[in-house]
């Protein structure tokens, strides 16, 4: 089973843009940086990433979930939220209306102003915005025990991951990767409105799409969409990462717990915030690129 999340990986046109924007805009703060290493690009059976320089970002909060974001112009077929694959990153922040007034004039592009996700007096609020290389985010306010699923709150204006968004052609196929390979907990799925994914991609603001959520102890959860025929598999470059929003990283208590096919063999990497240990990665149904962190 996950633990926790640890990391988002993201690809960007340009690194030092980006720490200027997340910076200034979210307060997130570089905490590491360099250039992708042969050992990393080999674990990822990606080694067309060696050699290109990344930076890892952590809330202000100093929460230990970071943001990762590798610079690489191989863009391909991505589109914010149209295509299969790991889609939005939902990020705990105290004020999403506070929020959205100070991004309306900066490198983030608001797509969804805030609004209530359920008609209850303590029910979460979010916005979406995407990011300066058109990674879409969710800014989300949850109040102190407003959440069933143990989500906690932010702990700074804007704090860390909580909550991430894979989107494929099978809503059957994520439940069972998910609850049989991974060892989650999976809900029945029902059907929702996304009222931002059907306006970025011109189609019936009442278009349905099925959802499940995959939970974690605390702290964390996956949400499974089921998207309609139009949306495609997301390509990647040759020995590349796949566009934007490209791998999450996860805690496991051991690599032995969980039954996937490791596009390589796992290895320890030294690297922050690896740290020693051992890391596989593994794809899911959905091209979703998963990297998996042993916790001893």
């Amino acid at each position: 089973m996950l633990k926790s999340i640890i990391m988002v990986t993201m690809l960007v046109t340009n690194v030092n843009t980006i720490e200027e924007s997340y910076d200034k805009h979210l307060s997130y703060q570089v905490v590491e940086e360099g250039q992708i290493n042969r050992s990393l690009g080999s674990t990822w059976g990606a080694r067309g990433m060696n050699k290109h320089p990344y930076i890892i970002m952590q809330p202000e909060s100093g929460e230990e979930v970071y943001l990762r974001f590798i610079e690489d112009r191989s863009m391909t077929n991505y589109r914010p939220m149209g295509t299969h694959g790991w889609n939005s990153t939902e990020i705990l922040v105290e004020d999403p209306d506070a929020l959205a007034v100070e991004l309306s004039d900066s490198s983030f592009n608001i797509i969804g102003q805030p609004y209530d996700l359920y008609p209850t007096p303590d029910g979460p609020r979010a916005m979406q915005a995407l990011g300066p290389s058109n990674e879409v985010l969710y800014f989300t306010r949850i109040i102190p025990g407003g959440s069933g699923f143990n989500l906690g709150s932010a702990k700074s204006y804007v704090d860390r991951v909580f909550i991430m968004v894979v989107g494929g052609s099978s809503m059957k196929a994520l439940q069972e990767f998910y609850s049989k390979n991974l060892k989650m907990p999976v809900t029945e799925a029902s059907d929702w409105t996304i009222g931002v994914i059907s306006r970025l991609n011109d189609l019936p603001e009442d278009t349905i799409y099925p959802l499940a959520l995959a939970s974690f102890d605390k702290d964390f959860l996956i949400e499974l969409d089921e998207y309609p025929a139009v949306f495609v598999p997301r390509k990647r470059a040759v020995n590349h990462l796949p566009s934007s929003t490209s791998v999450v990283s996860f805690l496991v208590d051991s690599l032995d717990d969980v039954d996937v096919k490791w596009r390589r063999p796992p290895r320890k990497i030294q690297d922050f915030p690896y740290n020693g240990r051992k890391v596989g990665v593994t794809i899911g149904p959905a091209g979703e690129w998963i990297e998996l962190i042993e916790n001893k």
